[in-house]
């Protein structure tokens, strides 16, 4: 898989010269036009400033012309004279009525510039040269198609695949790179180039952030964004610096948002737009695959009611490595058996969901909230103190009190009791704190529900 990598990024490198090499003579000629025709043809079309562009090669037909189309009759003419020149390898220069045909031919693969009939030695030589990269760049495409496929399958993770991208880009169009990925109803960054705040990493964007709005489908490209990532940012170095934003598409459609710190926050052109088409093209797949591997682990970890972690994904979280304390809160619902018995279970399970939105907006990006049990719920506070958890556990149970369930069109009122451990505050580790905080919970219950009760400190924090 490495090798194939190496492949890529070889073909890469020789494509991105041949553009480089090329961009001043197709500054003139305007930038690249978004099209659904192949971009290098379309490029050498208007490097050349040629009247009409075509590739033959197995299995396919491609063909651009300039504003002013060509008659069937001379692009019959032309296509049967590339037709001719697949059977073998070669250049050639043949004058027609309507123009002047430069052609080359590779591997069964013909490619064709008709250029205008006044065009000098120097400029028949460039498009030559331009015809052959094409066609050896041409003959490349399956290996890439192939090398896309492959890292389908390769277990590559979001973040992986966001990161190498970053990478490409950063390298081959010189500037800032960041990625966004909507992931369980928010988005957040996966990649950044080498030159960017590393920080940035994990970070969740504002929903309604231009950023967040590209990575959903909601906007298209967006040239000039200012704070695309929203006002509230580890990375202050791009505070005041606009960013060009687009989507990155796979056959679900968009799956992820692209920010390139461009001067001035200006689109790409020429070179430079071609080389982001084909890198977003090649990530694109890989991307969505990651993602739907990455949705399949994230399903055993999650509540399907409430879309929060399960059990099993709350121990997961608490135990990554690299926690060095944290508060644990848990809570439950005063009641709740009265409301299944007297409204039934759908309005049992409204009142779940209507918990659990009121719990998420309640924490920060890094902590996690979990339904634990049929009414009982966790948030997990990592690196908080005792104070903070107890702060938290007070806010949200006043949000539940005043929160506004409604079911049938009629105002309920919901009630829970907390219970708050922390670690190493009132437990001595990691492992005791499920056991901790459930029993302040149900000290909470057993003095008249509806408060919030923080376990005893630990004898180490008492011989203090």
């Amino acid at each position: 898989m490495n090798g194939l990598w190496i492949v890529a990024a070889a073909i890469a490198g020789v494509a991105a010269g041949w553009w480089i090499a090329r961009r001043r003579a197709s500054a003139a000629a305007g930038e690249l036009p978004v099209s659904d025709g192949p971009p290098l043809l379309e490029w050498v079309l208007r490097a050349n400033a040629a009247r009409g562009a075509w590739l033959e090669g197995p299995g396919s037909r491609q063909a651009v012309q300039a504003v002013t189309p060509l008659s069937p009759e001379v692009e019959e003419t032309i296509r049967a004279r590339l037709e001719h020149q697949r059977r073998g390898d070669g250049q050639g220069v043949e004058r027609l009525e309507s123009g002047t045909l430069v052609y080359a031919a590779l591997d069964g693969r013909a490619a064709g510039l008709l250029l205008n009939s006044r065009s000098g030695s120097a400029a028949r030589d460039a498009a030559l040269r331009d015809l052959a990269r094409l066609l050896n760049f041409d003959r490349w495409r399956p290996v890439l198609a192939e090398l896309s496929k492959q890292q389908d399958t390769a277990g590559e993770s979001v973040d992986s695949v966001a990161m190498r991208l970053a990478h490409r880009l950063e390298r081959s169009l010189g500037v800032e790179v960041c990625i966004a990925v909507p992931t369980l109803g928010r988005v957040q960054i996966a990649g950044v180039s080498l030159r960017s705040d590393r920080r940035l990493l994990g970070t969740i964007v504002e929903s309604d952030s231009s950023l967040a709005s590209v990575a959903t489908g909601h906007s298209g490209a967006v040239p000039g964004a200012a704070s695309p990532l929203g006002t509230v940012t580890s990375d202050r170095r791009h505070v005041d610096k606009p960013a060009y934003l687009c989507p990155i598409q796979a056959e679900s459609g968009t799956i992820a948002g692209l920010a390139l710190w461009t001067s001035g926050g200006s689109s790409p052109s020429g070179a430079d737009l071609a080389e982001l088409y084909r890198s977003l093209q090649i990530a694109g797949p890989r991307l969505q695959a990651a993602l739907e591997r990455r949705a399949l682990a994230e399903a055993a970890l999650r509540d399907p009611l409430t879309g929060l972690l399960n059990r099993a994904g709350l121990q997961q979280t608490v135990g990554l490595i690299g926690t060095t304390g944290g508060v644990l809160i848990y809570l439950d619902l005063d009641h709740f058996k009265s409301v299944n018995d007297q409204l039934g279970h759908p309005a049992g399970d409204s009142a779940l969901v209507h918990v659990a939105r009121l719990l998420a907006r309640a924490v920060r990006a890094q902590d996690a909230v979990a339904r634990v049990g049929g009414e009982e719920f966790a948030i997990w506070l990592p690196g908080a103190r005792l104070e903070r958890g107890r702060q938290v556990a007070e806010r949200v149970r006043q949000a539940i009190v005043w929160g506004g369930w409604q079911w049938n069109g009629e105002s309920r009122s919901l009630t829970a009791s907390f219970g708050v451990a922390a670690w190493p505050e009132t437990c001595a580790t990691r492992e005791g704190l499920v056991a901790q905080a459930d029993a302040a919970l149900y000290e909470a219950k057993r003095s008249g529900r509806d408060r919030v009760v923080v376990a005893a400190l630990s004898q180490a924090q008492v011989n203090l």
